[in-house]
């Protein structure tokens, strides 16, 4: 009898043994007699249809930084239906790391999660990199309660586009004459896919300007109490997936549209204060905004876009003071949450106008109501 207990014994703990299951963008996993496929991906459409992406090459601006939210999706293995909440459940861990390839420099990442911005991705990790980065190889490991792991890797490689940079020392543009003129020059000399860095004075321009077709990098300056402001509508035409970055600007008006955006357009570090609208998404554009004050306008970030070439959702440490309406969402693509962390709404008639119904985050923001 002893010896017919010690066989059943070895033969329980045989059979609950920890498993190691290890495979490139995907892996099949099985647990209790049910199988799930797990895969990842850079892309939602192609996740949910069960397709993995083993490598994603993409360029990116010489000097510029961006994000790729990698994806862990789980379906069912036999029905091939979405199945990552049962899955999520017998997990104890999910951890990602990043392995830089030779000559190339290791990428950072935000641990995943399951993110309300990809519903149907069971875990997402923002892999965050620079046009330095070349070749990095993204790895989870996942940790069951059971005792199993399961490993996944995929390949993400950057390549570095050059870009062609003005300074204000050196190329005339210290007046809206000159600036005008230079960007004629660009669009006639410089190629649309070659993006461009503009390195404006301490000057203010009046009259409307208009940045065309190229990747823009368009950043401000001070000198003393004077500031690189603009007082006519700046507009950003990228086409196609060309975007724009402006940095250390202010944008003063006492009417009209301060920035009007046809493109992917990042604002950090900017002021406007007296426009019937700050700034402006089109369609086929995102407007995000990050440290920027918005003061007396009457609408400060205006979305109505029904698709977009790119999407920046973190809306993160703005200030929005005594505007008519803070943010008027009237279409909005996608499904990203836009979050409000760090941002303050104060004494606006009307903080956030959610027409749209577009998912909003504002746990972490700040609503202040004028004193009596």
């Amino acid at each position: 009898m002893v010896v017919l207990l010690a066989a059943v014994g070895v033969a329980f703990s045989l059979h609950h043994r920890p498993k190691s299951y290890e495979g490139g963008a995907q892996v099949v996993y099985t647990d209790k007699g049910k199988s799930y496929k797990l895969l990842l991906n850079f892309s939602e459409d192609d996740g949910v249809t069960g397709h993995a992406q083993g490598e994603r090459t993409d360029t990116l601006a010489q000097g510029m930084e961006s994000a790729l939210p990698c994806q862990l999706y789980v379906l069912d293995q036999e029905t091939g239906e979405l199945a990552w909440e049962e899955f999520t459940e017998k997990v104890v861990s999910c951890k990602v790391d990043t392995k830089p390839g030779e000559n190339s420099r290791k990428v950072d990442y935000v641990e995943p999660v399951h993110n309300e911005s990809f519903p149907n991705a069971a875990y997402v990790s923002d892999i965050i990199y620079t046009s330095d980065s070349g070749t990095n190889d993204i790895l989870w490991n996942l940790t069951m309660k059971n005792g199993d792991t399961i490993s996944l890797s995929t390949r993400l490689t950057i390549e570095k586009q050059a870009a062609v940079t003005y300074f204000s020392e050196d190329t005339p543009m210290e007046t809206t004459e000159e600036l005008n003129a230079l960007l004629a020059s660009i669009e006639e000399e410089v190629s649309s896919e070659t993006p461009v860095y503009l390195h404006l004075p301490a000057v203010t321009y009046d009259g409307d300007i208009v940045f065309g077709n190229h990747v823009w990098g368009i950043y401000g300056s001070s000198d003393g109490d004077d500031v690189t402001t603009f007082t006519g509508t700046v507009s950003l035409r990228g086409l196609n997936g060309n975007y724009a970055e402006m940095s250390g600007i202010q944008f003063k008006g006492n009417s009209g549209i301060g920035v009007n955006a046809y493109c992917l357009t990042l604002l950090s570090k900017c002021g406007f204060n007296g426009w019937d609208t700050a700034a402006i998404a089109n369609n086929e554009a995102w407007v995000n905004a990050m440290d920027c004050t918005f003061t007396n306008n009457k609408i400060a970030l205006k979305f109505n876009s029904s698709m977009a070439y790119g999407t920046a959702p973190n809306y993160l440490n703005n200030t929005f003071t005594g505007n008519g309406t803070a943010v008027c969402i009237e279409n909005l693509p996608g499904n990203e949450v836009l979050d409000f962390a760090g941002s303050t709404f104060s004494e606006n008639d009307v903080d956030i106008d959610n027409k749209a119904e577009h998912s909003v985050d504002t746990a972490k923001a700040n609503f202040e109501t004028a004193s009596e």
